[in-house]
């Protein structure tokens, strides 16, 4: 039985993250990966999404220049799934195990599952006995259970990727993050895209005013939304889904299903080590802990929020507390603030999230205790220069001292606009200071900054 101090298992962000964090401290590690390298960011989420969407940017943008008399380099849409394994290849070479090794990481391929709290026995390995263990076994795709669904061969974000070609039609069920990034990045490279959600709004968890830009937007770019709509039957006859919306019908040649993810937490044998879980997620303290102290568990299947960048920060929480003597817990990191996680959704518009929403902000501090700040990007210049004018700005503050709740931006480069308000909410910095700081003209942040400009004229003015 091979004995280590610490075992890691899931190499993905968190998992890395530790792995890595310890190995530079000198501490022997082992991290133990049934799949992939890199875990789901690298291999089927944030790595091959965005290089298809880029690869998508570039079609649709030469495709609307050619219409507009300007000559542009040809783009092939037919060779955007090969750039994007070639991208998820390059990356994930610098996570591949021979490079691990040789800075200090022991790496085992193979199936995890507990034995006992201290025992682990790895599929193809053996056992392994380790005093402090992380569990970063990430998220899996939710797949809704509809007549006939199981006996076909549809898609979802860990398969599409592999697809050796462009499907000519393309059935989304799902419009939240990554049903509107794949949905519309596929009917940019030319297939016909039919967009299929239960609610009315899509991204129907965000700003209502998201949903309605990003329609707009969707059906302007040619794709098909069925919303609110469900699907309620599917059957796969000959090469073709044919799928069933109550009286409605439809066909495609492929299915992709983005319902949502849910931990991964079947396989590991967590009730043998005594570890409080449920189908939402491994229970935590705020330091990462589980039931048993010596194990912690990071990331996705905590099942709070299913960002690569949380697992990352939890990763690093949870190095040093790792790392502290159980004497000195009382100086262990909190995990991500729920409260502050910002997110993106790489549309075109983007979408990027941080704190409260109007409807959050007034459920907890009611309606008369809140400002809401809109900014359209049309009226923004460097938006008007770029022909990027859809989208807004909304910032929610509390009305007299402008302390910021919350923000959605709607707009081009809205994932790097946020941090902007991000870094201010954190510095517990008012809107109304932003007015005072000095932006560069012209960029898409004056956006923010004229938003931060109403201030004066909303709250003191206006009560004269």
């Amino acid at each position: 039985m091979r004995r280590y101090p610490f075992v890691v298992i899931g190499a993905g962000a968190g998992g890395l993250v530790i792995a890595l964090g310890l190995a530079k401290l000198r501490r022997r590690v082992l991290l133990i990966e049934k799949g992939e390298m890199g875990g789901d960011c690298t291999n089927v989420g944030c790595i091959p999404s965005k290089a298809l969407i880029a690869a998508a940017e570039a079609a649709y943008s030469a495709r609307h220049a050619k219409e507009l008399g300007i000559e542009v380099s040809e783009v092939h849409a037919a060779g955007a799934l090969a750039h994007v394994r070639a991208v998820v290849e390059q990356i994930r070479s610098k996570e591949e195990p021979p490079k691990l090794e040789k800075l200090g990481v022991d790496v085992a391929r193979g199936e995890a599952r507990f034995l006992d709290p201290h025992t682990l026995e790895v599929e193809g390995v053996g056992q392994i006995q380790a005093k402090k263990i992380v569990i970063a076994t990430g998220s899996k795709p939710c797949i809704p259970n509809v007549e006939g669904l199981s006996e076909t061969p549809y898609q979802t974000n860990e398969t599409i990727f592999d697809l050796d070609h462009l499907p000519k039609s393309l059935a989304v069920v799902g419009a939240g993050t990554i049903g509107c990034e794949l949905a519309q990045a596929f009917a940019r490279l030319g297939t016909k895209v039919t967009l299929i959600h239960p609610h009315t709004h899509l991204m129907d968890r965000e700003d209502p005013r998201v949903g309605a830009e990003l329609r707009e937007v969707f059906l302007r770019e040619g794709i098909d939304i069925r919303a609110p709509a469900t699907l309620e039957k599917v059957r796969y006859n000959k090469g073709i889904f044919e799928l069933q919306l109550g009286a409605e019908s439809l066909q495609a040649d492929e299915l992709l299903l983005a319902t949502g993810r849910s931990p991964r937490v079947d396989g590991i044998s967590l009730e043998r080590a005594g570890i409080e879980f449920s189908e939402k997620g491994i229970v935590t303290d705020l330091c990462g802990r589980t039931t048993r102290p010596h194990i912690f568990a990071i990331g996705d299947v905590r099942g709070q929020a299913l960002f690569t960048h949380v697992a990352e920060r939890d990763g690093r929480a949870v190095l040093i507390n790792l790392l502290l003597p159980r004497w000195l817990s009382f100086f262990s990191r909190p995990l991500a603030d729920e409260q502050h996680i910002p997110r993106v959704t790489f549309t075109s518009p983007e979408v990027a999230v941080i704190g409260m929403s109007e409807s959050e902000a007034i459920r907890r501090y009611g309606k008369k205790r809140i400002a809401v700040y809109e900014v359209e990007f049309d009226e923004i210049d460097r938006a008007i220069c770029q022909n990027q004018t859809a989208g807004f700005v909304r910032i929610i503050t509390k009305k007299w001292s402008s302390h910021i709740l919350g923000a959605t931006i709607c707009a081009a480069r809205a994932g790097e606009m946020l941090m902007e308000i991000g870094v201010a909410m954190a510095a517990r910095r008012p809107l109304r200071k932003i007015a005072g700081l000095l932006h560069p003209y012209p960029i898409y942040n004056a956006a923010i900054r004229k938003a931060a400009d109403q201030w004066l004229a909303k709250i003191i003015l206006r009560k004269r």
